[in-house]
């Protein structure tokens, strides 16, 4: 791991607060060495004014230890190979599973990915980031370990909205149990008329619309209707609107502007305040004026109501604020997973011609090299070498020169299998790994690849510019521990096809001077 600084001198992160909890990170990793670079990089880190704590175990059974005592460890750098080859990858599921902790962010380390593939891994274990040691920079680690602390903090922030939201809900009164304020409203002139023994025709109403703003001065907002008043819900009113009878919608505006409550002989509007600064008015049709114990029964209804109505609307703005969050969390996590996947690219394709590179080629070499060696498959390489490309570039340009290397690849390309893995070595060489293919079939392929370049020219400008390559071939073979042996091969066979003329292909191991086409 490269020791990278994490901060330019001008861009020096903010101090922490004073007394501010910090962050705890866990690294888990048997290598002390580990432990100590990565301290060394993460040692300044600090996150919306809270420094990090950095928690060291040794072994998986240190880790589930340590997480089983502090259950806000934010993140944990979590080696793969420990005690077991797999102790990593266990105690991903301990930490998921027994532990049952879903906030924790798991960045998985390893220095032998080909023993555990991303791909795999990834699909197979809740993490959130898989890096190579060999790959993971001070940058990249403090980039990850950035990311994943913004994921956990949201991941903290939703669940204690939750669970005050879930205190809110088991506090609210069953008589109201509907949250939802539309059909709580209706609940509301059901329950009214019931206890008041009449028919439900009634309405109730605010002086805010539907999204909470004041409305003019004389209007109001009809919450619920019921009765011959159902239609009216939803929509805003005034004496002089035609959404209710001019008559009703005098008493609901008598009331917000005396802020008192009146009873008629067949009528009862009654004004309500509620704890949290809003106003509503109920008004009901009644077949009885209502006497005193009528009257004292309906206000401590109504104080009942008012409550009611304050646990609804902060019902309604925490779950606003939590689908909020929610939708935060979910475009920071699609930016993050975009981030990661540009940087993956960064680290895998070349620019250029959009191929896999030198680094990520060698990678893919030795995984499909373990595979045949432990089934006994047949492997295959070649290297490619564009013939007298810097005339290309000296006499056409570099921009010539970058399209016609982009044109072998889409030549390339064609010519291969969807098996065949293309990369860009370097400059204008390439190379192909060829799968479950001996020298003859290789040999073939690579023949069909020089004579599909050989076949179209490279266009720029409107000028056609005639392009060649050599191709050296070479199998593997069992008696070799790495591929990059079958690659010298490959370029003692290239050079050899050099020598002979170019636009050939030659093979390695054979009789020398190698046997050209």
């Amino acid at each position: 791991m490269e020791t990278d600084l994490l901060f330019a001198d001008d861009d020096q992160p903010p101090p922490p607060e004073d007394g501010a909890e910090p962050w705890i990170v866990l690294i888990a990793d048997d290598d002390p060495e580990v432990h100590a670079v990565t301290r060394l990089a993460l040692g300044g880190l600090c996150y919306k004014g809270r420094r990090l704590s950095l928690v060291s175990a040794l072994s998986a059974g240190e880790a589930a230890a340590v997480l089983r005592c502090t259950p806000n460890v934010a993140i944990i750098l979590l080696d793969v190979v420990m005690e077991t080859d797999d102790a990593g990858l266990r105690l991903v599921r301990t930490i998921r599973e027994d532990l049952n902790n879903n906030a924790i962010r798991i960045i998985l380390r390893t220095g032998q990915p080909g023993q555990a593939p991303e791909e795999d891994v990834v699909l197979a274990y809740d993490i959130n980031d898989y890096k190579s040691k060999a790959e993971l920079t001070a940058k990249k680690l403090f980039t990850s370990v950035v990311a994943a602390l913004r994921a956990y903090a949201d991941i903290v922030a939703l669940e204690t909205n939750r669970r005050g939201l879930q205190q809110i809900i088991q506090s609210t009164d069953r008589l109201f149990e509907l949250r939802c304020m539309q059909q709580f409203a209706a609940g509301v002139l059901t329950q009214l008329s019931a206890f008041l023994r009449v028919k439900p025709d009634a309405i109730l109403c605010a002086q805010r619309g539907a999204t909470g703003r004041p409305l003019p001065d004389g209007a109001f907002y009809v919450l619920a209707g019921a009765g011959c008043y159902a239609e009216a819900a939803g929509q805003t009113a005034s004496p002089t609107g035609a959404v209710i009878p001019p008559a009703l919608a005098d008493r609901i505006t008598d009331a917000f502007r005396s802020r008192r409550s009146h009873y008629g002989a067949n009528e009862t509007t009654l004004f309500i305040r509620v704890p949290d600064g809003h106003e509503v008015a109920a008004w009901i049709h009644t077949d009885r004026p209502l006497d005193e114990v009528d009257r004292g029964l309906v206000e401590v209804f109504a104080s009942k109501i008012a409550l009611s109505f304050a646990n609804v609307s902060l019902y309604e703005r925490l779950r606003e604020a939590n689908e909020t969050l929610e939708a935060r969390v979910a475009e920071r996590t699609r930016a993050l997973e975009a981030a990661n996947a540009k940087l993956e690219r960064l680290a895998t394709v070349d620019p250029l011609t959009a191929v896999w590179n030198r680094r990520h080629f060698l990678d893919l070499a030795a995984a499909e090299l373990g595979r045949a060696h432990r089934h006994g498959r047949r492997l295959s390489v070649f290297l490619l070498d564009l013939d007298n490309f810097k005339a290309v570039n000296d006499g056409h340009g570099h921009a010539a020169g970058d399209e016609a290397l982009r044109t072998v690849v889409v030549r390339a390309r064609e010519a291969l299998r969807t098996s065949d893995q293309l990369a860009r070595f370097g400059g204008e060489e390439f190379v192909a790994l060829l799968p479950e293919t001996d020298l003859a079939g290789a040999r073939i392929v690579a023949d069909r690849v020089r004579a599909a370049i050989a076949g179209s020219p490279v266009m720029t400008d409107g000028r056609a510019i005639p392009i060649t390559a050599s191709l050296g071939v070479a199998e593997w073979s069992a008696a070799e521990p790495s591929i990059e042996q079958t690659l010298r091969r490959a370029d003692a066979a290239l050079y050899e096809a050099k020598l002979a003329g170019r636009d050939r292909v030659c093979v390695a191991d054979e009789p020398h001077p190698p046997p050209c086409s």
